[in-house]
């Protein structure tokens, strides 16, 4: 179980780097660069754009396998959030009790000092 668990978490890490250099001005450079030496060198156009292509297929993958990590720790972090909210209403419910019963206590009493005050 251990094994698994590291290597679904190194899968993510390969991910998550590959999506951040992806998201980085060093690679849209060595694309900018890449463009300008294919197309000085007047290279085959239709190779270009067949690579470029898969290219994107591939860069979408990883997008969308980001992007199913990342919903899967907001789903985590909301159901967190919504025990702690459970939790705080109740602990409100029993403070609300607890004041109602000091409130019911300090009538009593004032009703009591009343009643020895008469006498």
């Amino acid at each position: 179980m251990r094994k698994k668990l590291f290597s679904f978490k190194s899968k993510f890490n390969f991910i998550d780097s590959l999506n951040k250099w992806v998201g980085s001005w060093s690679f849209l450079v060595i694309h900018v660069i890449w463009f300008y030496i294919w197309l000085h060198y007047r290279l085959d156009i239709n190779s270009l754009t067949m690579i470029v292509s898969l290219e994107a297929i591939i860069l979408m993958i990883l997008l969308l396998m980001a992007q199913n990590r990342q919903s899967i720790k907001d789903d985590l972090r909301d159901e967190a959030d919504l025990q702690a909210d459970l939790e705080s209403i109740e602990l409100e419910k029993q403070v609300l009790k607890e004041v109602k019963a000091l409130r019911k206590e300090l009538k009593e009493l004032k009703e009591l000092n009343k009643l020895k005050s008469y006498k």
